[in-house]
């Protein structure tokens, strides 16, 4: 092709007809310049289209992870419910009039479930880098990465009042509860699974230990509604997702 111009060049000089090379040399500046065009546009249609894949490929590990955290605040719920259920049974026996125990394994089991640690967090995920490094507009969805914003900042808030409060309570019922009872006491729990009937006589009578089991019993509540809404802010996120994102219902 560059031979071609060169001929049509040289045959249009020899013959003295310099106004058709002037028109000529013109016409191919003018190509060249087309070309050039032709090849930036293309080249920013392929940058375009990396960054449209990119932000789908954020938007897809975004949904992925926001159905884990989904399933982990459900696992927060149930933990949070089991320890419910265990600290309401013991007070029970604290509140009866001759504190008979019915079965003492299970007792056992209860008891040790009311001092139960819920270590709660989370780890850095896509929306978390993309906000800290300033890509968050690679979604392309201001409404998503708003929503996004409040939901993990609602978590972070949920998971910094447990750690202050909640996770203070349980320890000092591990304080209050440890101490009583003997070594023997801990050895024949150790071997038969329950609680021996002095310590559980000792347990049952101490008011430290009932006034922490009753602190357990209201941050259980208030966690579990907290939990729970915060679990509906994540339906919701996900459903958004879905209905701008019909193609994420097809990702396992």
């Amino acid at each position: 092709m560059i031979k071609f111009f060169r001929k049509i060049r040289q045959k249009l000089l020899s013959e003295n007809k310099f106004s058709k090379y002037l028109i000529y040399a013109i016409g191919e500046i003018i190509l060249v310049v087309i070309g050039i065009l032709i090849a930036l546009q293309i080249n920013n249609w392929n940058e375009k289209r990396k960054v449209e894949n990119k932000g789908k490929e954020y938007v897809n590990e975004i949904y992925k992870e926001l159905k884990i955290e989904n399933s982990n605040i459900d696992d927060i719920l149930l933990s949070l419910q089991n320890q419910y259920n265990a600290t309401k049974d013991v007070l029970s026996y604290f509140e009866s009039e001759f504190k008979e125990i019915r079965d003492t394994v299970q007792f056992t089991k209860n008891q040790w479930a009311t001092t139960r640690l819920f270590i709660i967090d989370r780890d850095l995920n896509t929306f978390d880098k993309l906000k800290s490094s300033g890509q968050s507009a690679l979604l392309k969805n201001d409404s998503l990465s708003n929503l996004l914003d409040n939901f993990y900042k609602n978590f972070d808030i949920r998971i910094l009042n447990f750690k202050e409060f909640p996770l203070q309570i349980r320890m000092d019922l591990r304080r209050a509860a440890f101490p009583l009872g003997t070594a023997n006491d801990f050895k024949y729990e150790n071997e038969n699974s329950k609680l021996t009937a002095a310590y559980i006589r000792e347990y049952l009578n101490n008011d430290e230990v009932y006034e922490h089991l009753l602190s357990i019993l209201k941050t259980c509540q208030f966690n579990t509604n907290f939990f729970e809404d915060l679990s509906a802010e994540a339906i919701q996120l996900i459903n958004y997702m879905e209905d701008n994102y019909p193609e994420l219902k097809n990702i396992k």
